[in-house]
């Protein structure tokens, strides 16, 4: 019996060893597959069609060679040995991996062809944006597969070196994921959104940080665009200035806990229709607006901002505007957003600067039409502006709106905690002017939520800084000072939505020259607090909130927790503090 198992014993030493020896092959086999793929993207996005299906095919070469080596009877017998078969394991999931992403790009490449997907004459190829469709729908699978079997290795005796290597590999394979996953069902409604078989017509939204609004700004630029079987063209330009503003009532109904909480000023003045973060009650409000200047209706609303311009113009390159101005990545937001008040005048009620605005929308839009040159870029442009809620699309299709249901680009706050619980922080501007391109703000929030056993609590400490000197307030012009506050004095009120079922239990304002309380009550399912901060140049106001969380709940009936917040001139940074969350 001792004789039969030295010899078991001698017999898994010798297994083991070529299975380790194998190992070291599929490292080998591997380890130049590494900078090949990396490169992979770069020669897409150059539209290096041959060069990457080249590399694609080296890729393939590799991996199989790697995923050969785990095929013998030797490597599956030393899988089941304690501690070496773990890292066995992880070691051919990860090569097979390899090898299924690489034999996508070996079938895919060919028939990537990025430079059909462009505008061409005013014109997208709805041919070519079924068959990228197609592509992305396919490598959303695989590479969703991928990553659950790499989520699902186990990793327990993993030995440093596997641990590493396996991460890397997973990092990559699920940011991938993630970006197929979200740009299949776009692409999938995509047609019907560019106007196949049924033209869309599309209210564009412009909102001006340098007078806030929760949702952005004063949406003082407006333009109609239709989509016609991939045809875009813009019919359509409007201002804020040429609608009715100052009505005696709301142009259209609002429901009574949003009048109650903003009044009825956000639907008598059209600069206030977005001063909710609920983007579609703005909607509601821009659609009487718009019939009621017999206009022609619209489809579907899409709400930007100079800054995310800036990052769509990192991808169509500099835009020379009629005006003699040439619209870069770098100028924009400070063109936009400022200068454009000091170079057009002040008198004519805002003309000059209604036209230049009108001007360079126009150009902006020609450009984006029949001069993209990196539809990659775009893409990533129109990503982060999401992310940073710049970017709020509106449809009336369906399939649409349920696709964007509970996401930053639809401009709504969850309905409920279960996913994810989200407390929103925004900034609504009563200077009545453009100080607030001078502004900055901070959010840090706190939450025992992964530790409370009972109810949890939130609380957030948001900064309102007002950076303006006194020696730039006294050279600012009528449109940036506006008529009611001491020139440089910046007026804000400052909105906070607690999570859902949460209560505001207190709050407190500290370094504002003055503050008031100027409503509370509840509106989208949540507690609400608006409070009024005056801030003259080189301050800053603090303001503290303290929430809790309904009774009978626990930590445990709350999703990951974050804070959404207006989109201003600058990033608004949000520092999360939540312990025991990981």
């Amino acid at each position: 019996m001792v004789g039969v198992l030295v010899l078991l014993l001698a017999a898994v030493g010798v297994i083991g060893a070529i299975a380790v020896s194998k190992a070291l092959a599929v490292r080998d086999a591997l380890s130049p597959a590494v900078p090949v793929a990396s490169g992979l993207p770069a020669k897409v996005v150059a539209g290096d069609a041959a060069g990457a299906a080249a590399d694609a095919a080296v890729l393939q070469d590799l991996s199989d060679r790697a995923v050969a080596e785990t095929k013998s009877l030797e490597w599956r017998i030393a899988e089941w040995i304690p501690f070496l078969g773990q890292n066995l394991v992880a070691v051919r999931t990860a090569a097979e991996g390899v090898d299924d992403v690489a034999g996508f790009a070996v079938d895919s490449l060919p028939n990537l062809d990025l430079a059909a997907f462009r505008p061409v004459d005013g014109a997208i190829d709805l041919s070519a944006v079924h068959k990228l469709e197609e592509l992305v729908t396919s490598g959303a699978k695989t590479f969703a597969a991928v990553n659950a079997s790499i989520d699902s290795t186990d990793r327990t005796f993993l030995v440093p070196q596997v641990t590493d290597a396996l991460g890397s590999l997973d990092d990559a394979v699920s940011g991938v994921d993630d970006t197929l996953a979200t740009l299949s069902p776009i692409l999938k409604v995509l047609p019907a959104a560019l106007g196949e078989g049924t033209p869309r017509t599309y209210l564009l939204m412009f909102q001006g940080n340098s007078e806030l609004r929760a949702s952005g700004g004063n949406p003082a630029a407006l333009a109609l665009v239709t989509a016609t079987e991939g045809r875009i063209q813009l019919t359509t330009q409007a201002t804020s200035v040429q609608f009715a503003n100052a009505r005696p009532e709301s142009i259209a109904p609002l429901d009574p806990e949003t009048d109650a909480l903003y009044s009825d000023i956000i639907g008598r003045w059209i600069p206030n229709l977005t001063a909710t973060p609920d983007f579609p009650t703005s909607v509601e409000i821009m659609r009487a607006w718009w019939a009621d200047e017999g206009l022609p209706p619209f489809d579907d609303v899409i709400s930007t901002d100079p800054v995310a311009l800036s990052y769509i113009l990192r991808a169509t390159g500099p835009i020379p505007l009629a005006t003699g101005e040439t619209l870069t990545s770098e100028n924009a937001v400070s063109l936009l957003l400022n200068e454009v008040y000091f170079n057009y005048g002040t008198g004519n009620g805002g003309s000059e600067q209604d036209l230049f605005f009108a001007a360079a929308a126009a150009q902006i839009f020609s450009t984006l039409t029949t001069g993209m040159q990196n539809p990659l870029g775009f893409l990533d442009a129109l990503r982060q502006a999401s992310d940073e809620s710049r970017m709020k699309i509106w449809s009336s299709n369906p399939d649409i709106e349920a696709m964007m249901s509970d996401t930053r680009l639809a401009g709504t706050l969850p309905a409920t905690n279960e996913d994810k619980t989200i407390a929103g922080v925004y900034f609504n501007d009563t200077t009545g002017a453009k100080t607030d391109y001078y502004a900055d703000a901070s959010v840090v929030s706190s939450s025992d939520q992964c530790t409370a056993s009972g109810p949890p609590t939130f609380q957030q400490t948001i900064t309102f800084a007002n950076n303006i000197t006194p020696e730039q307030a006294d050279a600012l012009p009528y449109f940036i000072t506006g008529p009611y506050f001491e020139p440089g004095h910046i007026a804000t009120d400052v909105v906070v939505y607690a999570p859902v079922g949460a209560t505001i239990d207190s709050w407190n304002v500290e370094g504002a020259e003055s503050f008031a309380l100027v409503a509370e009550g509840t509106h989208l399912g949540r507690s609400v607090v608006r409070i009024n901060v005056v801030t003259p140049p080189q301050t800053a106001a603090t303001i503290t909130v303290s929430m809790k969380g309904a009774e009978g709940t626990t930590g445990a009936d709350y999703g990951a927790y974050d804070v959404w917040t207006t989109p201003m001139v600058r990033a608004t940074p949000v520092t999360l503090e939540t312990p025991g969350c990981g």
